[in-house]
């Protein structure tokens, strides 16, 4: 072996010139090094410099080979491989960071049919709810409907209410003790199939390009996906900060510390005329029955509902509500609350008239809580206030958001942002899906229902407004036409838990409960208005439907609108209401 390396070093010494790399019949090997050289500038021929360097760079490597003493016997090269990849995984696995939540800003209804979505989709995700609330989340229409009329004195602490046909329902979607309930974010990557529940924090920083949130306590979470379902605050008063005695209606809180002043022949202004300022003084006055109350409504159109319905469905609504021993006064704007003696507060009216009253509720609409958004550099809607998102419910990459704060598009009606009950669980659903990695456009058209207690209730598709021209269509009532009859239909969500709605489904899931009438009272049968049908119009086509104590019709609603119906055929379209009880 040293005869031969000798002789091949004399091979090589011999063939190389001192005016460049000029071997004697190049092999291919030579050829490569050479092309490779041939890519940078010419050497100067003169520098031996330059001819030192560039043949110890080419010929090093086989000079090295060939003075380098025998290698020791290797073993085979794959003995030792098993162990080495076992060795690594192993490694890998123990530094493993577990897998970034899915983080859902706000514990409102939006939020829990999110995570029940992310859940079903992904059974081992990790989902956390954050909201500043004391309570897990919970539906808001017994609220101001049903909560009221239960002959259980404790229902605003258990919120456990009887639906118009009797039937138990509890306001939370799901006992406390079916989460797990997360305290500090050290404890937030705790291995558990439930969703994970931090309440009474507040988000206040999202950062989209660093995938975080902040919380109010400095605490940082880094999140796989973030929805924003973030709902709305309550309106106020001028001034309503510096009054006693005036609050607003929003949360179970608010039902509560309203639940407590209820009593004892108290004086109660309910100030706004649309649902929920409408929904609630029926409901005072049904407390009153018992508790000697004084309920007195507050607004400044025409009728209660004046926003939304016709003026003389407006003056006939009002004149029931009126029946129900509510002392109604329309067209009355206040101008000023201020306290008064007794621990009283003074309302004055532009009119000048005034009064006095022990508690005043504020129910004039919500600003949607769109300023974490805002400050993420998140767009939005100036015109809606809401927050702008994509057909899949998406603002920016792995960034959702869902519920009473969304700017979205509907396929039918234009952009819109809707406050209702419906349109958060499916919008909230819908978007839990898309985190989850359906990416599907939400197509559905949204209903809202609004009750009156037990004997009127109504129900509504699309654009549902008074300034609208109308088409109305009515009948007399039978003595199922009630909100009762509502709660047994799969058409809407009046009858089911948020859990129960089926995936990827867009109304609600079937109910196997029977038609039934209220405990008390019927119908007002002998009236013009019993029920009936209001279709809305725009550019001579219906957008709107309005489901007078007619149930079981929103699917032919919405078909209404997605058909692109004219005026002309409305007349053709009605039977499918059935509201004459043909069929």
């Amino acid at each position: 072996m040293s005869m031969l390396r000798t002789a091949a070093l004399r091979s090589v010494r011999a063939n190389v010139y001192p005016q460049g790399l000029r071997l004697a019949r190049p092999t291919k090997a030579t050829q490569a090094v050479t092309r490779f050289y041939s890519t940078h500038p010419a050497h100067n021929p003169t520098s031996n410099t330059n001819w030192f360097v560039g043949s110890l760079i080419v010929f090093g490597p086989l000079l090295f080979y060939l003075t380098s003493p025998p290698e020791a016997k290797k073993k085979h090269a794959t003995e030792h491989v098993p162990q080495v990849v076992h060795s690594i995984e192993s490694a890998v696995a123990a530094v493993k960071a577990p897998a970034k939540p899915y983080v859902l800003v706000g514990s409102g209804t939006a939020s829990f049919s999110a995570a029940q979505a992310i859940k079903e989709q992904e059974p081992n995700a990790n989902v956390i709810i954050i909201g500043n609330e004391s309570v897990p989340p919970y539906m808001r229409p017994p609220l101001s409907k049903e909560l009221w009329f239960s002959e259980d004195a404790n229902a605003s602490q258990t919120l456990k209410f009887k639906d118009w046909q009797g039937n138990e329902r509890n306001a939370l979607y799901q006992d406390i003790s079916q989460y797990e309930i997360i305290t500090d974010v050290a404890d937030l990557n705790k291995e558990s199939t439930k969703i994970k529940l931090l309440l009474q924090k507040t988000v206040n920083k999202l950062d989209v390009e660093a995938h975080t949130v902040e919380l109010d306590d400095g605490s940082v979470i880094e999140y796989n996906k973030v929805l924003l379902a973030t709902g709305g605050s309550p309106k106020h008063l001028p001034n309503q900060s510096d009054v006693k005695n005036v609050t607003t209606f929003r949360t179970v809180d608010d039902l509560r510390k309203l639940d407590s002043i209820a009593k004892k022949n108290a004086h109660i202004v309910v100030v706004g005329g649309g649902f929920l300022g409408s929904e609630l003084a029926v409901a005072l006055a049904h407390r009153a029955k018992t508790e000697g109350l004084k309920i007195t409504q507050v607004f400044p159109e025409e009728g209660n509902m004046g926003n939304v319905f016709p003026t003389y469905l407006t003056k006939w609504t009002t004149g029931r509500v009126i029946d129900e021993g509510v002392d109604v006064k329309p067209k009355h704007s206040i101008k000023s609350i201020a306290n008064a003696e007794g621990d009283k507060v003074k309302v004055l009216f532009d009119n000048d008239e005034a009064l006095e009253a022990d508690h005043i509720v504020v129910a004039v609409g919500i600003e949607p809580r769109v300023e974490l958004a805002r400050a993420a550099g998140l767009e939005i809607d100036e015109q809606r206030a809401g927050v702008v998102v994509n057909a899949e419910l998406e603002s920016r990459r792995d960034v959702f958001a869902a519920g009473d704060m969304i700017s979205f598009h509907d396929i039918q009606l234009g952009r819109r942002r809707i406050e209702h009950h419906d349109h958060a669980v499916l919008s909230g659903r819908h978007a839990g899906e898309n985190m989850a990695g359906k990416n599907k456009p939400y197509k559905h058209q949204s209903m809202f229902w609004s009750d009156l207690g037990p004997k009127i209730g109504y129900e509504a598709v699309g654009l549902v407004d008074s300034q609208l021209s109308t088409v109305s269509v009515w009948a007399k009532a039978s003595e199922a036409d009630t909100p009762a009859a509502a709660v047994s239909q799969p058409e809407n969500l009046r009858g089911v838990d948020v859990q129960d709605i089926k995936p990827s489904s867009e109304t609600a899931a079937p109910s196997n409960k029977q038609p039934g009438n209220p405990a008390e009272g019927t119908v007002f049968s002998d009236e013009k208005f019993g029920k009936g049908l209001v279709f809305y119009t725009k550019n001579k086509k219906v957008v709107g439907v309005l489901l007078f104590n007619v149930f079981g019709k929103v699917q032919e609603a919405r078909d209404v609108i997605s058909n692109g119906t004219s005026v002309d055929q409305i007349e053709k379209i009605v039977s499918k209401f059935d509201i004459h009880g043909s069929h």
